[in-house]
This record gives structure tokens, C-alpha cells and sequence, in this order.
């Protein structure tokens, strides 16, 4: 299960107004308002929901507010927008996150919520700067590590939470040794 803030990007300082939950294994959706969030805080699909106080959002309309995001498997030129985003078969929630969840809809964004990994930031610039320095490009350092360049590019901007596996994958193709301290 993973899980993500859903934050209006038209506002200034905006707090998150929904918790959105994503069950892989499923391909479903959840979503949760936040206690202060009304109608007009929310998405539009989301404001039903709010108008009646409840805070647990109805599954067909977070899917329905998932797939205005993202194309659909039956688009006719799907292959082409898998291989755009560095993926070998349909995954709404990938398809979702390589564009963290933005649409021309509305100003709504998702960000990753990874509980009890606070480095994210400081790991990022650091597989930033060894990147930089082999002279790679994200889509050049998936192909010799075998990680997504999506999955390289959130971890870039420290919005995942990598295996040891994925970071010695990315250490190796970039010539370096990874070296976890716990302090």
C-alpha cells in the first residue's frame, strides 16, 4: 500500500486535503478528506463527499479522479505513452506518479508520504551529484541499472523511500559503493 498527501497547487502554503491511498496489487484507489477540508477545498469529484461531512470518498469517484489523470489502457497509441514513461506494462499508479499526479483538470498534485525515511532530501542530491559526475542522464543511468527512470527521478527529488537493492543497483552503475550508516 502506498500513500500520498493530495495538495492544491493553486494555493499558497497549501496543507494537504485528502489522503490518497494506492493498493498495487489491486490497482485501487482510496481516499480520505482531511477533517477541515469542505467542498471547495477538494476536487471537484471529492466535493459530494465533503458536502455531506463525510470524510471517506466514494471508490468510483477516486477512480474517476485518478483516470482524468492519466491514459487510458484502451488509448490507442498506449504503447507509445508506456514507453515515454519508462514502463513495460500498464500501471495506472506509475502513469499517475510521472507526472506526480498533475492534470490540466485542476491545480491538484500528489506527494509521497515515507514514513520513517526523513533523508529523502539529502539522498536525492546525493544521487544527483554522483549522476552529474558520471555524466549520465536519468534515462542513461535506468538503462545501466535496470531502475525505472521514473523511479530515479522520485528518488531524486527525495520523494520515495528505495530498497537497499535499488540503491545498490544505482551505486554500481554509477562506479560507487554504497555506504549505509545508522546513527
Amino acid at each position: 500500500m502506498r500513500c500520498f498527501e493530495l495538495i492544491d497547487g493553486e494555493r499558497r502554503g497549501a496543507v494537504p486535503c485528502a489522503i490518497i491511498e494506492c493498493d498495487q496489487g489491486h490497482g485501487t484507489f482510496t481516499a480520505t478528506l482531511a477533517d477541515w477540508a469542505g467542498p471547495n477545498d477538494v476536487p471537484v469529484q471529492f466535493s459530494p463527499t465533503a458536502e455531506r461531512g463525510e470524510k471517506n470518498v466514494p471508490d468510483r469517484w477516486v477512480k474517476l479522479w485518478v483516470e482524468e489523470r492519466i491514459a487510458p489502457p484502451s488509448r490507442q497509441n498506449i504503447g507509445e505513452v508506456l514507453r515515454a514513461h519508462g514502463l513495460d506494462h500498464y500501471d495506472a499508479l506509475e502513469l499517475l506518479l510521472a507526472n506526480d499526479g498533475r492534470s490540466t483538470q485542476d491545480g491538484f498534485y500528489l506527494r509521497e508520504v515515507t514514513e520513517g525515511f526523513r533523508e529523502g532530501a539529502r539522498l536525492g542530491e546525493q544521487v544527483v551529484q554522483a549522476r552529474s559526475e558520471a555524466g549520465l542522464t536519468q534515462e542513461e543511468l535506468a538503462a545501466k541499472s535496470g531502475i525505472r527512470q521514473e523511479t530515479i527521478s522520485r528518488i531524486e527529488r527525495g520523494n520515495a523511500s528505495p530498497s537497499l537493492r535499488t540503491l545498490e543497483a544505482l551505486a554500481s552503475a554509477l562506479g560507487k559503493r554504497l555506504d549505509v550508516r545508522l546513527v
